[in-house]
């Protein structure tokens, strides 16, 4: 077996050198020996949904970070959350971190077994533990999805500065609803600065954009302090429920009518025209369940095409507050010594979105 190497120790390993020979010696945090590190993470996020991957949806920023680094056309990652991101931070098998698989899908033969522990377990290392004790400033602003209990959490695992949501997914409203089997009173878990949250805070209005806020926040308030940072970005988008501001959701009105068929097929077009797949591919299969769109009824297209209508309009945020992150970083003269990694932790969402959202 191929010993798992994380994007962020590649890039890490690959950048550094390059800047150390392109950039002049300054300040700490712009010092080409300790670059910063920006890594943003999507949450259930297709390939082919970036613009520079062959995607329709609007994605200026991140198409722009692509078209001046390395785009990673055969990158592998695991099937699920939690696996992928406890082989990103520690650089080793999910297994032995304690994530052969999700918590919340544990098989029997799993339940109780070394490597499923559910958490990041204490026989490995986090890159932020790493960072941390190498000077770095280390913050963390999103979906952890390694642990949910006090001690199983970010702060725990080399993050300085936190805010979280400690479970898989949640309502991307200031409502607190969780993803999984919710009931009335349920709330998702958040935490900040280890530290378990009754309610969000005021200006917390869309998960991207009080994700974004927050590093944002973290990076100005140690500006002055001459070390340099490790930022993780976790976006909860797109993963289910799928939900955007109505704005966005408007900017993509009528673009899907064409149905999903349609847009495979431009997509698939688009990645041979970029070189991201053979010429003679022919594609994926269709999923089991999945129907033809022409089989669809009328009403059934228009609930179809409104999905993807949302589901366009979250991957839009996303990239809409990043770009506040790189505009930051740019304004402060920290973007040309940061290095910046983006990865979606697993793919496209394999579930049926929102069967079990009542």
């Amino acid at each position: 077996m191929r010993k798992p190497l994380s994007a962020l120790a590649l890039a890490v390993a690959l950048a550094i050198p390059v800047l150390s020979l392109s950039l002049p010696a300054q300040a700490a945090s712009t010092d080409p020996a300790r670059p910063n590190i920006l890594l943003i993470v999507a949450d259930d996020m297709g390939q082919a949904d970036l613009g520079s991957f062959g995607g329709e949806i609007d994605t200026p920023n991140l198409d722009s970070l692509a078209a001046s680094g390395v785009r990673m056309s055969n990158f592998q990652a695991a099937p699920a959350c939690s696996p992928t991101r406890a082989a990103l931070l520690t650089g080793v098998d999910p297994h032995l971190a304690g994530l052969g698989n999700m918590a919340e899908e544990l098989a029997p033969n799993q339940e109780g077994k070394p490597g499923y522990e559910g958490h990041l377990n204490e026989r490995v290392v986090t890159v932020a533990s790493l960072l941390r004790d190498a000077g770095y400033n280390t913050y963390l602003a999103g979906k952890w999805h390694l642990g949910k209990s006090e001690d199983t959490g970010p702060d725990d695992r080399g993050f300085e500065r936190s805010f979280t949501l400690l479970s898989g997914g949640a309502s991307h409203w200031p409502d607190m609803r969780p993803a999984y089997a919710p009931t009335p009173d349920a709330k998702a878990p958040y935490a900040e600065d280890g530290k378990m949250l009754d309610r969000l805070p005021d200006n917390f209005e869309y998960s991207s954009q009080f994700y974004a806020d927050k590093i944002i926040d973290y990076i100005a308030a140690d500006k002055d302090s001459g070390k340099p940072f490790f930022g993780m970005l976790s976006f909860t988008a797109p993963h289910w429920p799928l939900a955007a501001p109505d704005e966005a959701i408007a900017k993509y009105r009528g673009r899907y009518d064409a149905g999903y068929d349609a847009l495979f097929a431009q997509r698939l077009q688009k990645q041979k025209e970029l070189g991201l797949i053979p010429a003679d591919a022919e594609g994926a299969a269709r999923p089991p369940k999945g129907q033809a769109w022409d089989s669809l009824t009328p009403e059934q297209k228009k609930v179809e095409a409104r999905a993807m209508e949302v589901y366009a309009a979250m991957i839009d945020q996303m990239d809409a507050h990043t770009g506040r992150v790189f505009d930051y970083l740019k304004k402060n003269g920290l973007y040309d010594n940061t290095i910046v990694v983006f990865i979606s932790d697993n793919g496209a969402e394999g579930h049926d979105l929102d069967e079990t959202w009542p």
